[in-house]
Order: C-alpha cells, then structure tokens, then sequence
C-alpha cells in the first residue's frame, strides 16, 4: 500500500481542535458522554477517544496500583494519530459548506487500537460561522457533530520532544503522543488481545502503555511565574490527567 506522505494541507475551516458532542449510529444508538477531541493542523492529526465507561483511575500512581480488571478496561480507547486528507470545501445552492475527508493512520501514525472501528471516509460541512461541524459516514453507519474549541485557531505545528514523544499543538491546546514500545502481535481489537493475554499482567501493561494526552492552559499560578500553566485533563494514562506539564505552546 501506498500511503499519502504529510505535505498537502487541509482547508483552514479545519484546523484547531474540535471536541465532540455527540455522534449517533445507524441503529439509533446516541452517545453524547464519551470524551472525543480531535487535533487537526495542516494534515497531521491526532484525536483522543475515551468511553464514559472507564473507571476513574486517575488517582492511581500507575500500573503497579489497578488491579488486572482495570488493566483490561483500559484497552477501550480508540486514539491515534496519522494524516488527514480533504478535498476542496464547495459551497452548494443553500450555502452549505461541504468537503470530504480521509485518515490515514497505519504506518504513518500511532494507533492506540490496532483496528479502528471508524474506517470510512468523512462527509463534512460546516455552519454558518464555521464552529460547527457535521460529520457523517457515506454508509449512513454514524453521524457527529462537533464544535471548534475556542483559542486553538492560533499557532500550530508538531514537534518531536526531548524525551521522543511527539507533540501536536493547536494554539492553546495540544496532544502529546508516544507509541508502546512492544509492537501488537496482530490485527485485532486491543480488547480481545488483552484477554489472550489472561493474567499475565507484563503482557497486558506492554500492550496498554501507549499515552496520548491532551494539554490544555488552566488559569492559575504556574512553575515559572506567570498566571497560566499546563495541565493534562483527559489522558489514555488516566493518572497523568492533572499533571502538569512544562511544555512551550
């Protein structure tokens, strides 16, 4: 396979940071709690998914501390990273702003989930004033709405950090990324690969330890003075949401 290298870019009405909603599915099914922001800048992208269901683990100090159920639910999130590819946006006859776009993530990005469950292409358009996005599949599988964050319409980019995560920053917001450092054994769903691996809980942490962040700027004193830090509020490490992290956005 072929797969499009990063250098075209996406039209400016998509870059910033959008969260979710809500999307509802083909079988009426809604969902409005599951936490999605999805990063976009000029082509590279990375989004965060994670399902109201998991447990609130963010007071434990890391693996050593849940126990072999939490392990396994923390193998439901569907984030990566990769490259977005979208046509030319055309406005038709009532003014509505539509474009298609694609992802590619599979050898270019980091998947936390080895198969996604969303691999069609998107219908996009836009409202009025552009802070608003409607996305559908061509299969009529899904429909989603979302909204532009405020803020992160400002610089952005993607940089590699010191200690090899990577960083994808949208004005006031950004998403730190860093693979697991043992590759999957296979295509398959992470749920299911966690249960193959039964107790063994090394087996499991190696296939789990894949950390995407989501950084944003809370008003409050931070470490160099000023009256702004940065702090992780959802994470696929749920222990590292309020950290805060030294970062240049």
């Amino acid at each position: 396979t072929v797969w499009p290298m990063d250098g075209a870019t996406v039209p400016s009405e998509l870059i910033g940071c959008w969260r979710r909603a809500w999307i509802r599915f083909a079988d009426g099914t809604y969902d409005d709690t599951t936490q999605v922001i999805w990063l976009q800048l000029d082509s590279r992208m990375a989004d965060i998914r994670i399902p109201a269901s998991r447990p609130d683990l963010s007071r434990r100090g890391g693996f050593d501390d849940c126990s072999l159920d939490e392990l396994r639910q923390l193998a439901d999130s569907d984030s990566s990273s990769g490259i977005t590819r979208c046509t030319d946006i055309v406005t038709d006859a009532d003014g509505v702003r539509r474009a298609t776009a694609e992802w590619f993530t599979r050898g270019i990005g980091i998947n936390f989930q080895p198969v996604s469950v969303f691999p069609e292409p998107g219908l996009l358009e836009w409202n009025d004033d552009g802070n608003v996005l409607i996305e559908r599949a061509p299969s009529g599988a899904y429909v989603e709405e979302w909204h532009l964050m405020p803020g992160t319409c400002g610089p952005s980019g993607h940089r590699v950090l010191d200690d090899g995560r990577e960083l994808y920053r949208a004005g006031e917001v950004a998403v730190v990324v860093r693979d697991r450092a043992v590759p999957v054994p296979r295509l398959a769903r992470l749920e299911a690969l966690v249960l193959e691996c039964g107790d063994d809980r090394a087996a499991i942490e190696a296939l789990i330890d894949c950390e995407f962040s989501f950084i944003e700027r809370i008003a409050g004193r931070g470490d160099r003075g000023t009256d702004e830090t940065h702090v992780v509020t959802m994470s696929t490490l749920p222990w590292r949401q309020g950290d805060v992290v030294d970062v240049d956005l």
